[in-house]
């Protein structure tokens, strides 16, 4: 026989280890199924707060508004979460690694999710910008407020769709304190002159890099990094100078696990054509006709054009790294150079293209933007010379007509 719940309910005291007296509230509640099963909660430090909880759990079981909150840990359900998820390959990669490497391990993570407060998340977020980097060289430094921002959205997600379940109350990442917007902002963009460009393929190309023709490619046409490393020769029309970027490179890394290498549509999902200048194109001839003779294979259509030095697919995280260490024996040569990350190859491009006065519909074209206010927000501090040459332009056009040119014309 079923056991009747008792809306009364009880309050009881006991002794912690340390000797202090608290209080703890017993409740009965029916399950989905039609069972009663009787519920604690401890922890009360006096009668009156054990009280006024059950009386406030009383009248939510009365009127059907009672959660009866889970036990289990952020880190069970998270699996759970991310098993659900809808999303590219990568950017669920990149969830899993930022929960298993920050969240999982922390007491938050093993923590029931129905107990989690914003108190204990603001702790850990603060625990994170004092000492969370995980990262070879840099374990035990700061995390970037970016980074820190970036796991309290991704615990705030999985602590709403528990809520969204029924399994808590309330979401307690709503109410925490992570880093601001402002706080977690990139940094202001960096990016070449054309006298810097140049010199940094100079530097490049005299030294025998075997990556200068890449480090060209994306100084001449703004592609993506995934962009690049999914170029065949089959997209380059050396008669028209023309690239077809199709697609771009998903790599997927999880601990444990072999890499997962696929082919995706470009971010925008569009399929988009970039001209490409004279030497750019004699470049990617004359590198492929070095592949014919010496390894007729790589130079098929179908083969990547850029591949590590095995043939193989890059992984991007190497490439980027690939790239840094140039930068830095660069500027090492000419102290001079400022240092850029890979995709500021991408900035550059646009920025130089913005300030020689080529209008802003085709610079959104050659980067693949959804739409031209993506390039026009992005790329404001370029837009705003264009604004300067508009205001010469028609100053020039307002301007009186000299006396000498009235006399002159009357004539």
């Amino acid at each position: 026989m079923l056991r009747r719940p008792n809306l009364d309910g009880s309050v009881s005291s006991y002794v912690t280890k340390s000797g202090e007296t608290n209080f703890r509230i017993a409740y009965w509640v029916t399950r989905a199924d039609g069972d009663s099963v009787r519920r604690f909660r401890r922890g009360f430090s006096s009668e009156r707060d054990a009280l006024n909880a059950l009386a406030d759990l009383q009248v939510d079981i009365r009127r059907g508004d009672h959660v009866d909150e889970t036990r289990e840990s952020l880190n069970a359900y998270a699996e759970k979460y991310f098993d659900s998820l809808r999303v590219r390959a990568t950017t669920l990669a990149g969830y899993r690694k930022h929960f298993r490497v920050h969240v999982q391990p922390s007491a938050i993570g093993r923590a029931p999710i129905a107990g989690i407060t914003k108190d204990q998340l603001n702790r850990f977020y603060r625990q994170l910008e004092t000492n969370g980097r995980k990262d070879r060289g840099h374990i035990g430094d700061p995390l970037g407020a970016a980074t820190v921002r970036h796991i309290h959205v991704l615990v705030s997600q999985i602590l709403q769709h528990a809520l969204e379940d029924g399994l808590i109350r309330f979401n307690p990442a709503k109410r925490a304190s992570p880093p601001s917007k402002i706080e977690a902002a990139p940094p202001e963009m960096a990016t070449w002159s054309a006298e810097d460009a140049r010199l940094f393929l100079e530097w490049s190309e005299s030294t025998g890099d075997y990556l200068w023709l890449a480090w060209l490619t994306l100084l001449g046409t703004g592609m993506r990094r995934g962009e690049i490393l999914g170029l065949r020769w089959k997209d380059l029309d050396l008669d028209n100078n023309v690239i077809t970027i199709a697609r771009a490179m998903s790599y997927v890394k999880e601990a444990g696990k072999k890499p997962i290498i696929d082919f995706k549509a470009t971010k925008s999902g569009r399929v988009r054509n970039v001209d490409i200048d004279v030497r750019l194109a004699h470049a990617f001839s004359a590198k492929r006709d070095m592949l014919r003779a010496v390894s007729p294979e790589l130079a098929r259509g179908e083969h990547l054009i850029f591949c590590n030095r095995y043939g193989h697919p890059h992984n991007p995280t190497q490439f980027s790294r690939q790239w840094r260490e140039r930068v830095l024996k660069a500027i090492a040569a000419h102290p001079d150079l400022d240092e850029l990350h890979l995709h500021e190859l991408r900035h550059t491009h646009a920025t130089l293209l913005l300030r020689a006065g080529v209008h802003p519909k085709i610079v959104s074209e050659r980067l693949g933007h959804a739409d031209i206010q993506t390039t026009l927000n992005t790329y404001s501090h370029a837009v705003r010379t264009l604004q300067r040459g508009a205001a010469d332009l028609v100053g020039a056009l307002l301007a009186p007509v000299p006396a000498e040119t009235v006399t002159v014309a009357s004539i």
